[in-house]
């Protein structure tokens, strides 16, 4: 008798809260699995990015240093040049690489002239990374 008692308290009893999470997962993760394919291309504005042409990876030239000698004579380095022959060595350097740079230095008795030719001719060349080095007057020491 005391065996049928036992059995009579323990009925079996079912949990359904694991089955009701599963389910409700199910139904969350099938909503919003079906709302994905309902969505056009058109709907979102997206930025993409564009292909340039790529500069080269090698290091930026050192600046072409000019001195000017007298009207219409431009050193360069050791050699001597003319205004002409100036312009086509600056354009085959601006060729090799165009953001080359140009310093143009000169004594203090020349006119402003010969500077602008110079400068014209830079220009001319499509070299437009020129600068000026000055000093303030008395300043005796010079720089290479």
């Amino acid at each position: 008798m005391l065996s049928d008692r036992l059995q009579a308290d323990e009925l079996p009893h079912v949990n359904m809260t694991p089955m009701v999470d599963v389910v409700l997962c199910l139904l969350v993760f099938f909503i919003a699995a079906t709302r994905l394919y309902d969505w056009d291309e058109n709907e979102f504005v997206v930025s993409v990015p564009q292909v340039t042409d790529a500069s080269p990876l090698t290091a930026a030239p050192d600046d072409l240093m000019l001195t000017i000698v007298r009207p219409g004579l431009v050193a360069l380095g050791d050699t001597t040049h003319d205004l002409p022959s100036l312009a086509k060595i600056l354009r085959q350097s601006r060729e090799h690489f165009e953001d080359q740079g140009v310093v143009i230095r000169g004594d203090s008795a020349l006119n402003y002239q010969d500077l602008a030719d110079v400068l014209s001719v830079c220009d001319g060349a499509g070299i437009h990374n020129v600068r000026l080095p000055v000093r303030p007057r008395g300043d005796e020491t010079t720089t290479n």
